[in-house]
């Protein structure tokens, strides 16, 4: 028995390999092209499915029906694959395909994967944290569907931000649809919505570091919204959302967060002076201006008059090291004094400066008028309280005064001392402005080489006045302009043949100067400026003016 069931198997046995020779010979094992397209039979003769086959150096995939894929994603596992028209797998290689599929209303028309050499397709990490690869040279990231990410981009979930506030929440940014590569160490001048401005459409310019973060400040303090960043040895500033700020920027503490987003900001956010502004070059530059001049429109925060878009507008400012504006301030630059206002602003033309005790100083406006020359010279009035020329501005180691910034704006504006004449509203004017010690470049007051001077302006008669009476204070070198017919109309002597005041006698003449001195000083000055010290001089008005050892004698007129 045990031998016949040998027998018996080696029988079947053969029968076996008969059948399978015939098995063989109709399907063998390995590739057959079937019905235009090409399967794989296993070494039992079942044809294989949705697994990979090997021919030569490239893999092939066989779908669910045994057919081998063409042109076809392949999701095998946990990653995607693909094969080319001929079926082989791809590797080490970009392929773009159709979107079609995708409902979302932003999704790019076509999308873009990358196949490793093992010819799996580069997807996010399984944290889902945004990460990249590096290929051919540049950095790429990849969604959880091995999708290539472009536009911008979040840290956290690696997932392309959409929107008009994408790039206020985007971190990285990536290009387009049909680049996708990472910037880094790079400026990018990208298209953005802004809702904030009148045209949504805008233009801005970032900065992408090293890690390809955009440069933006962060951080807990959410009202200090800037971040200073040198590049290329500039220094540049952006804002919380990474757009380079340009042209005059705030910086500080605000209450309107909004507000302080668009650069828009108030006096109720902070004051509106220059120590919170610098200043960026413009929009395509962005440098911030460091020790140096520069002339641009003034900010509308600092001067609302002339911030307007006009070339005669423009002014010229200058930046410390720091890049804060100098404002409020007298400061010499390359061995020249020059005057900076409360906006910044340089000055120009005659000013009256008043020292604010601290070394700051406050510059009125133009005195370009002759109202506004007289009113600040105190020549025309005799009312000393109505002027700017009260006792305590001429006390030694005060600089409040006039001062003269040279009357070219737009090229020079440097203090200029010593005599200046000037032609305003048709008349001539002469100044004279202190050459040397603290107080350089203000107007001289009082006596001065035989000349007298009220806040640096000659004091003269007019043409019409030929001569004219001023009181002088030897002390607080103020004086005050009289009025001729007032001090004839003070005294009561009077001769039968003309009105005459005082009397010719020795003894009145005593008498007489001690009523007009009183204490006070009274000289006479001619239309040159020049002091009379002798003679009778008449006046406009033809009052006689009789002068002896420098003071008035007397005055009268002839009946």
């Amino acid at each position: 028995m045990t031998k016949n069931f040998k027998i018996a198997a080696i029988v079947s046995a053969a029968a076996m390999l008969v059948i399978g020779a015939s098995m063989t010979s109709f399907a063998a094992t390995g590739w057959q092209e079937e019905n235009g397209t090409w399967v794989y039979y296993d070494r039992y003769g079942a044809k294989v499915t949705s697994t990979w086959e090997k021919s030569g150096n490239n893999w092939f995939w066989l779908d669910d029906n045994g057919d081998m894929a063409t042109d076809s994603l392949i999701e095998d596992g946990d990653y995607y694959y693909y094969v080319d028209s001929n079926g082989a797998m791809v590797t080490n290689n970009w392929v773009q395909m159709d979107n079609s599929d995708d409902d979302d209303e932003d999704a790019p028309a076509t999308v873009w994967y990358y196949f490793q050499n093992t010819g799996k397709a580069y997807k996010a990490s399984t944290s889902n944290k945004t990460s990249f690869k590096t290929i051919n040279g540049k950095k790429y990231a990849f969604d959880s569907d091995s999708k290539m990410l472009f536009g911008w981009i979040d840290e956290d979930t690696s997932t392309r931000q959409t929107g008009d506030d994408a790039w206020k929440e985007g971190i990285y940014y990536c290009g387009d649809e049909n680049d996708g590569a990472q910037m880094y160490n790079s400026w990018g001048h990208i298209h953005v919505v802004d809702d904030r401005e009148d045209d949504e459409d805008q233009d801005y310019w970032f900065y992408f570091g090293s890690n390809g973060k955009k440069v933006a400040k962060t951080g807990s303090n959410e009202n200090k919204v800037f971040i200073d960043k040198t590049i290329g040895g500039k220094k540049y500033t952006f804002d919380r959302y990474g757009k380079m700020l340009s042209e005059w920027v705030a910086t500080g503490d605000f209450t309107d967060q909004e507000d302080v987003d668009n650069n828009h900001i108030t006096s109720a956010d902070q004051d509106a002076s220059p120590s919170n502004f610098k200043y960026y070059s413009d929009v395509e530059s962005g440098a911030r201006m460091t020790r140096g001049w520069f002339r641009v429109l003034p900010s509308a925060y600092l001067d609302y008059s002339d911030s307007d878009n006009a070339d005669s507008n423009v002014r010229w400012f200058y930046a410390d090291g720091s890049g804060w504006i100098y404002h409020d301030a007298i400061k010499t630059i390359n061995g020249k004094k020059y005057g900076f206002d409360a906006q910044g602003e340089m000055v120009a033309g005659l000013r009256w400066v008043t020292d604010n005790g601290d070394n700051t100083y406050k510059f009125s406006g133009k005195l370009d008028n002759a109202s506004k020359v007289n009113g600040y010279t105190n020549v025309d009035s005799d009312d000393d309280s109505a002027n700017m020329c009260s006792t305590a501005n001429f006390l030694s180691n005060s600089k409040t005064g006039i001062y003269w910034f040279s009357g070219d704006e737009a090229n020079d504006g440097a203090m200029k001392t010593g005599v200046q004449n000037f032609d305003i509203d048709g008349d001539s004017y002469s100044f004279k402005f202190k050459t040397d010690g603290t107080e350089k470049g203000k107007g001289i007051q009082g006596l001065d080489n035989k000349m007298y001077y009220v806040n640096g302006r000659k004091v003269k008669a007019t043409a019409d006045e030929k001569f004219v009476v001023y009181t002088y204070d030897d002390t607080t070198k103020v004086m005050v302009k009289q009025s001729v017919k007032d001090l004839f109309n003070s005294q009561t002597t009077i001769t039968s043949t003309s009105k005459y005041k005082g009397n010719k006698g020795t003894t009145q003449d005593a008498t007489f100067v001690a009523d007009y001195a009183a204490g006070t000083n009274y000289i006479v000055l001619s239309s040159q400026g020049t002091k009379c010290t002798s003679g009778t001089k008449k006046d406009g008005d033809s009052y006689k003016i009789v002068v002896k050892n420098s003071q008035i004698y007397g005055i009268y007129y002839d009946l």
